[in-house]
C-alpha cells in the first residue's frame, strides 16, 4: 500500500463528514418543500370542491347544469329574494320578484331598491339574459312551462313545510351561486338564535295548546307554524286533532278545541285592527283564549315568510306566550 494511503483515508473520512452534515443542513429545506406540495394539493382539492360546472336536480327530476359562477340571477319568489340578498352582492342579481319591494311582506325592501324587478311575464324575465332563474312550485304554471320550454336556466323550489326545508333551500341556493360558506354561516346564525329562544322558555310549566287562525283557516302538521310551536315548546291544537297543512275549520271546532292561545298575523300598523276583528268573531270571542286576552298577532313578514326571517316569527311567538322572552 502506498504511503499516501493514510492521507487518502483521512480525506475520504472528512468528505463523508461534510456530506452527512450537509444532508442534515438541507433536511429542513426538503421538509418545507414537501409541506408546500401538501398545501398545494389541499388547495387544489378545495378549488375542485368549489368549482363549476355544478348540477342541480329538483323534485320533478329536472336537471340544471350551472356552467360557471352565476352573475345574472333572477329571483321569482320572495323567499329566494331574501335569501339571495343575504348570501351575495346585489350586483350579481339582475331582478327580484315584485314582492321584494312590498312593505307588507318583504324584509328586504331597502336592498331591493338596488335591483331590478321581474313580474311573471316570460318575455320580461328572458330579457334579463339571466344565467340562473329561481322559481317555486307555486309560481304561475304557464310561466314555468314557457321558461323551461325556452331552455332557460330555471330551478324550481318545491318544499317550504318547515324549518328543515327552509335551511335546505338556503344550502341549495348557496351551492348554486357558489356561496356555500355564506349559506352555512346564515344557517348557523339561525340555529344560534333559535337555541337562545329555547333557553329563555320556562321548563316548569305545562305545554300550552295553541291554534293559528286566519280567514277561517288553521295550520296543522307539515307547516312552518307547526315547527314554530315545537321550537317554543307548545302543542299545535290542529295537529293534535289530526289536521295536516292548512285547512278550513268550523266555529264548532274552535269552541270544542278551546286553545290557550290563538295566533294570527297582520301587516305592521294593523295589529290592533286584526285583533279587534278576531274578537268580533262569535266563536273566537267565546273562546277562553280571547276572553283572557291571549290572541297573538305576528308580523306578516315573519309569519308568512319561508326564509331565514322565520326566526323573528318564532321569537315573536315565544314573546307573546312567555313573559321570560323579550321581544
Amino acid at each position: 500500500m502506498s504511503k499516501k494511503s493514510p492521507f487518502l483515508y483521512l480525506l475520504l473520512i472528512i468528505a463523508l463528514m461534510l456530506i452527512t452534515i450537509g444532508s442534515f443542513a438541507l433536511l429542513p429545506l426538503f421538509k418545507k418543500e414537501t409541506l408546500s406540495v401538501t398545501q398545494q394539493h389541499s388547495a387544489e382539492i378545495q378549488i375542485k370542491t368549489a368549482s363549476f360546472p355544478r348540477e342541480l336536480r329538483d323534485t320533478g327530476g329536472n336537471t340544471l347544469i350551472i356552467p360557471s359562477r352565476p352573475r345574472r340571477i333572477v329571483s321569482q319568489t320572495l323567499a329566494t329574494d331574501e335569501i339571495l340578498l343575504a348570501l351575495c352582492a346585489p350586483s350579481r342579481i339582475v331582478a327580484l320578484s315584485r314582492l321584494a319591494r312590498d312593505i307588507k311582506y318583504s324584509n328586504v325592501v331597502e336592498k331591493a331598491q338596488m335591483v331590478g324587478q321581474a313580474g311573471d311575464n316570460v318575455e320580461q324575465i328572458l330579457s334579463f339574459q339571466a344565467d340562473l332563474i329561481f322559481i317555486a312550485s307555486y309560481s304561475r304554471a304557464e310561466t314555468v312551462e314557457l321558461l323551461q320550454a325556452t331552455g332557460a336556466p330555471v330551478f324550481r323550489f318545491t318544499h317550504f313545510q318547515g324549518l328543515a326545508d327552509i335551511q335546505n333551500n338556503i344550502k341549495t341556493i348557496g351551492y348554486a351561486i357558489g356561496e356555500e360558506q355564506a349559506a352555512a354561516a346564515l344557517i348557523a346564525e339561525m340555529n344560534q338564535d333559535i337555541e337562545a329562544i329555547r333557553a329563555s322558555i320556562p321548563t316548569d310549566i305545562e305545554p300550552k295548546r295553541v291554534m293559528s287562525y286566519s280567514l277561517g283557516y288553521t295550520a296543522g302538521s307539515e307547516t312552518t307554524f307547526d315547527d314554530m310551536l315545537k321550537i317554543v315548546g307548545a302543542i299545535n291544537v290542529a295537529a293534535e286533532q289530526g289536521i295536516e297543512k292548512h285547512t278550513l275549520i268550523s266555529d264548532e271546532q274552535i269552541l270544542a278545541w278551546q286553545p290557550d292561545f290563538i295566533v294570527t298575523h297582520a301587516s305592521r300598523g294593523e295589529f290592533d285592527q286584526v285583533r279587534r276583528q278576531l274578537n268580533e268573531h262569535p266563536a273566537i270571542a267565546a273562546s277562553e283564549a280571547a276572553q283572557a286576552g291571549r290572541i297573538i298577532v305576528i308580523d306578516n313578514r315573519y309569519f308568512l315568510g319561508v326564509s331565514q326571517y322565520i326566526v323573528k316569527g318564532i321569537k315573536a311567538l315565544a314573546s307573546g306566550m312567555y313573559d321570560s322572552v323579550e321581544q
